[in-house]
């Protein structure tokens, strides 16, 4: 599957699968020699880098995994999706995006995300939106703003190659993620569906299965159907009153507790977070004096 070519592009897969802390990547050999998400694996992109060189990096949005091997090609133009630009030219506003500031959490994640993922400020060359079109000599791609995990989370779209980039809407046996404060359970259902409109064959993920050919229906509606799974757990657990922490401990987002401890319970407190304030929305879920409770 590595190094699989659809036409002018190049599947790049991801150290350990293209788990986390890894993600897959793709190459675009044109006119510009491009790569989407430099987070795969720091050797292949050094070698692409010095048999074909690098002019630009997309990144389909902030997260550490996909920008992790951004600080290989600092001679290389960054694109970005305007919403997110801020992510890459301050740290403060990283964190910001992330909930990060003010919290326990912050200091850890200064350090984790300056020296494990190589963070380095910068002003990005272009600001793409929703329905841009990118060229990059004979290759086309189509901008396609997908929203939910976080707020500038954008696909990729490649109609000549009939390829589309999903990024991190990955249809994995986890789920969607939106732990960030910008992150929307609501958005990530759009943004899927939206794609789902799109005439693509083939699609590339960012984690796991990589490489997905033929229609996608069917395991786009189970993915989905995780975020439903994962309500009616909590609604089942909140047969009374329950603080935010006794619903964080019961691990309905991971299962059960995983190492380091910090890092999962961030993501089980935010994503929990956003269920319990999407309840409270509909009016099905009310919190009083630090408790929830069903109405």
């Amino acid at each position: 599957m590595n190094g699989k070519k659809f036409g002018r592009l190049t599947f790049i897969q991801g150290r350990n699968g293209g788990r986390y802390p890894f993600c897959n990547s793709l190459f675009i050999d044109d006119r510009e020699k491009v790569v989407i998400d430099p987070g795969s694996d720091e050797k292949l992109l050094k070698k692409f880098d010095m048999e074909k060189g690098i002019d630009i990096i997309v990144n389909s949005h902030y997260h550490e995994d996909h920008t992790s091997f951004n600080y290989l090609f600092p001679k290389a133009k960054l694109y970005v999706h305007e919403d997110e630009a801020p992510c890459f030219k301050s740290l403060e506003k990283l964190l910001d995006f992330y909930g990060l500031l003010g919290t326990d959490l912050e200091h850890t994640w200064r350090g984790l995300l300056v020296n494990h993922f190589h963070y380095r400020e910068r002003t990005p060359d272009l600001e793409f939106r929703d329905g841009d079109l990118l060229n990059f000599g004979d290759t086309t791609v189509q901008i396609i703003h997908t929203p939910g995990h976080t707020i500038g989370h954008s696909s990729f779209f490649f109609p000549e190659e009939g390829v589309l980039f999903l990024g991190d809407l990955d249809m994995t046996a986890f789920g969607p993620w939106y732990a960030d404060r910008v992150s929307d359970i609501d958005q990530t259902i759009g943004s899927l569906r939206k794609l789902l409109k799109i005439p693509a064959r083939i699609f590339i993920t960012s984690h796991e299965a990589g490489i997905i050919e033929g229609d996608i229906t069917e395991l786009a509606e189970n993915y989905l159907e995780i975020i439903t799974r994962r309500e009616d757990t909590l609604l089942n657990f909140l047969e009374k009153p329950r603080t935010l922490s006794e619903i964080v401990n019961q691990w309905i987002i991971y299962k059960k507790p995983r190492e380091p401890r910090d890092f999962f319970e961030f993501g089980e407190r935010g994503m929990i977070k956003k269920h319990l304030d999407r309840l409270i929305k509909k009016e099905i879920v009310s919190t009083e004096e630090g408790s929830y409770y069903l109405l």
